[in-house]
């Protein structure tokens, strides 16, 4: 039987099974590049999946992602895509994946893992992945 977390909207089912296998599959792609990644419902901030979670990293990302979104709008740019990221202090990136009502963080290693890999290969398995979640 599979695993399933309601959406905050109640309208669709999140298979957290799927979501388990992007975390794994990431892993195998990053390898020891890859520190930690959540995988979480957007609106309530619950983390269905990861690696090394991170609950304060959750929190922390939804506030800016939901403020970075505002401010977007609020000054007429066009608004988020599928990804952002950070270029953080001792050779880390974080990445955050938009999934609609889902967001996935990533924290990540530069000196382990190679960056083109993340952009070209890992993000896009993790959007076409997690988009295999959602069950009506």
């Amino acid at each position: 039987m599979r695993a399933r977390a309601p959406r905050s909207d109640g309208s669709t089912m999140i298979d957290t099974k799927v979501l388990e296998a992007a975390v794994h599959d990431l892993r195998n792609i990053l390898r020891d590049g890859l520190l930690a990644s959540d995988i979480w419902e957007r609106t309530a901030g619950l983390s269905l999946a990861g690696f090394n979670q991170q609950p304060v990293a959750v929190a922390l990302f939804t506030r800016i992602t939901e403020e970075l979104d505002s401010s977007l709008r609020d000054s007429n740019f066009p608004p988020l895509g599928r990804y952002y990221m950070l270029d953080m202090a001792g050779n880390h990136t974080v990445v955050v994946v938009n999934h609609g009502k889902l967001l996935q963080g990533m924290l990540v290693d530069n000196r382990r893992a190679n960056l083109g890999i993340l952009i070209s290969v890992a993000i896009p398995r993790m959007i076409e992945t997690i988009a295999q979640a959602y069950e009506p």
